[in-house]
This record gives C-alpha cells, sequence and structure tokens, in this order.
C-alpha cells in the first residue's frame, strides 16, 4: 500500500481504460478554460485529445509539460521538487506556486478511491498538491480506472464529495455506493 508504483510500470497498466477516461475528460474542456493537469498516466493521455482547444493548463507533470509544449498549448509547470518514481513535481515550493492560480477544471489522477475514506495516494507531500489544486477549482475531476475503486492509500487528499469520479467498468452495485457520495461518470474502454 505504501509503495507507489513507477510511471513505467503504471503506464502498462490497464491502456484501454485510461484511453477512455482521458478522451471523455477531454471533452468536457471549453475554449477558453484554464485548468490543472495533474501529473499521472491517465492525465497524460488526456493530451492528444486537447491539442486543438485554446486552453491554459497548469500542471506538476514533468511529461504532461512536454507533451503540451510540443501540442503549442499555453503551458505552465509549478515548480517543486522532481519526484523521480513519478515525475510528480511536489513539496512547498510547488504549493506554494500551484496558490497563485485558479482553474476552471481540475484532472487529478489518484491511487484510492474509497467509499468511507475518498481520495488518497502514498506520498503526503503529494496528497497536499492534489487537494490544494481541488481547493483552487471550480470543478475537479478523479481519473481513475476501476482498480483504485475500493482501494486506500497512505495520504488522504479529500473526501468523495470534492470531486466528480471518471472512471470504466464497475458494476451497478458498486456504482450505486459511489454515487451516495459523489457524481461518477462510468465510461465504456
Amino acid at each position: 500500500r505504501g509503495q507507489e508504483p513507477t510511471i513505467s510500470e503504471k503506464s502498462m497498466s490497464h491502456p484501454l481504460e485510461k484511453k477512455a477516461i482521458a478522451k471523455y475528460a477531454a471533452s468536457l474542456i471549453e475554449d477558453g478554460d484554464c485548468i490543472y493537469l495533474d501529473a499521472g498516466t491517465t492525465t497524460l493521455e488526456m493530451i492528444p485529445y486537447i491539442q486543438e482547444r485554446m486552453i491554459t493548463v497548469v500542471t506538476n507533470g514533468i511529461q504532461q509539460a512536454a507533451a503540451l509544449k510540443d501540442s503549442d498549448i499555453v503551458t505552465y509547470l509549478i515548480g517543486g521538487r522532481i519526484k523521480k518514481s513519478t515525475n510528480a513535481l511536489i513539496g512547498s515550493q510547488a504549493i506554494e506556486n500551484l496558490s497563485h492560480y485558479r482553474f476552471d477544471k481540475c484532472f487529478l489522477g489518484m491511487n484510492g478511491i474509497h467509499p468511507e475514506w475518498g481520495y488518497s495516494t502514498p506520498d503526503p507531500e503529494e496528497a497536499i498538491l492534489k487537494k490544494s489544486a481541488m481547493d483552487l477549482g471550480k470543478e475537479s475531476f478523479v481519473l481513475a480506472d476501476s482498480s483504485k475503486l475500493g482501494e486506500t492509500s497512505f495520504s488522504k487528499v479529500a473526501m468523495l464529495n470534492q470531486a466528480t469520479i471518471i472512471t470504466t467498468g464497475i458494476d451497478s452495485d458498486k456504482e450505486a455506493k459511489y454515487k451516495m457520495k459523489t457524481t461518477i461518470k462510468v465510461v465504456k474502454p
């Protein structure tokens, strides 16, 4: 539970689900939006679907920043300490830099999504950054393949009602448990 998979391990896990989730999430973005794109493999999958949009993106993901730049999307990369396993920028400097922005929509990855315990991630510094981004956004969306549902991780990020869940392939009983706490959008891979 405490060990976070590396970015290369994550990228090989559930690729079709991640693409479907990313495509749907990208469809929620409108021209003129200022968005936060969290580091992570599912948020990275959104970039091919937002290339033609007139938007501004703030990210803590090194890979996201490079892909956004290559897509000619106005991008701000927050500073901070590079987390080697995930290529995410984290820490007090990242949180301070993030506080200067406001977002129409935040798109976040998450390691655990539990009906009682809410959203969680292994790293306490990353949890604070994710929560800060949520607090700075009008709307937040957690992008997670179905393997993350019912899981908990070491550091709490937020309660379920603080974001809409975008996921795939869950049964109606499990979906009902989450719908009692938040909005959930189930997409087909």
